[in-house]
């Protein structure tokens, strides 16, 4: 049998109804979003969600983020064996950046096809060694099991550090993101077309950086942060929905790097490619406007928190969408 509730955990789930319904009207639910929406109730109804809806849990002391990564979802034969494994671990050490904290410690789960050649299998770890050499990360122990297709979790784990959240962005802070978007997308659209694996846009997308250390320097100016692996506008929409709080960027804010320009041809590509593109891994926050002056980190203004709901481009609806898995 369920525990039963107490009257504070009923009032939140009660809260939490009554700001997705408000929800409806200004954005529309992904449908990973509602699976989550209805998991995270389903947890509440039987007595056992923790503290959910953020890029990390904070465990005790510890922070604790898990990453998958899978054939034909998130990367496909033209993937070189070492970047499948350097981007898993990325990905989750990116959640563990989000929330302040860093990431010391990894376990490595992997499904494996049944006849998988060892030159495979030490290629997917060479990649998760030049990603655990670079971020200082040991690896701790893990699992491994016979699959149809192959896939990659990683779980890291670091002490818990200031515990930034997604849901506690405040109408009149000022957006910013801590990287140039749409790199990525742009690399894997020319590694399709058969690019150089050498090729800046390209390296981009097989090996990119994260910011482990941004999040902590970042704490005492932010009100809130997360991650951009899907994209920035779907980052923005996780915001706003976690806050309750209205985005709007300033597209001539918005970083561009040149050779995302030169890619692109057009300046209406280019902004397509940077608000929808994923795997990134820079992050966005909000920080009060008295706060944002004295960020050392280097950042990018590019908008405006404000009151409402939803996402918004130079001041109108945006139809951009970023990555889901369940479309």
């Amino acid at each position: 049998m369920p525990r039963k509730l107490s009257p504070v955990r009923i009032a939140e789930i009660v809260f939490r109804t009554i700001k997705k319904q408000k929800h409806k009207s200004f954005c529309v639910l992904s449908r990973e979003e509602r699976l989550l929406d209805k998991l995270f109730d389903y947890l509440a109804k039987a007595g056992i969600a923790g503290d959910l809806g953020d890029d990390a849990a904070m465990i005790g002391r510890m922070a604790v983020s898990v990453d998958s990564y899978s054939e034909g979802i998130h990367f496909n034969s033209l993937v070189p064996d070492d970047s499948i494994g350097y981007r898993a671990v990325t990905g989750a050490v990116s959640d563990i950046a989000a929330m302040g904290s860093e990431a010391k410690y990894v376990l490595i789960s992997m499904g494996l096809p049944r006849r998988v050649s060892d030159r495979k299998f030490f290629g997917l770890y060479g990649g998760i060694k030049k990603a655990c050499r670079k971020w200082h990360l040991s690896v701790e122990g893990g699992d491994i099991v016979a699959s149809r297709s192959l896939y990659i979790s990683v779980c890291a784990i670091g002490p818990a550090g200031k515990n930034i959240r997604r849901s506690t962005a405040g109408s009149g802070d000022i957006l910013f993101i801590t990287s140039y978007p749409g790199l990525a997308a742009a690399g894997l659209e020319l590694l399709k077309e058969g690019a150089d694996k050498k090729n800046i846009l390209v390296k981009k997308f097989l090996y990119p950086d994260i910011f482990s250390d941004d999040g902590e320097k970042l704490f005492p100016f932010v009100s809130a942060l997360m991650d951009s692996s899907d994209g920035l506008i779907e980052s923005c929409q996780s915001i706003s929905r976690a806050s309750s709080v209205a985005v709007n960027i300033d597209s001539a804010l918005l970083p561009l790097k040149k050779e995302l320009l030169v890619f692109c041809g057009s300046r209406k590509k280019t902004l397509k490619m940077a608000l929808e593109g994923g795997e990134d891994y820079y992050l966005i926050g909000t920080s009060p406007a008295s706060k944002f002056a004295k960020i050392k980190t280097p950042v990018f203004r590019i908008g405006t928190v404000t009151s409402g709901r939803g996402v918004f481009l130079d001041g109108n609806e945006t139809g951009y969408k970023g990555f889901r898995h369940f479309k």
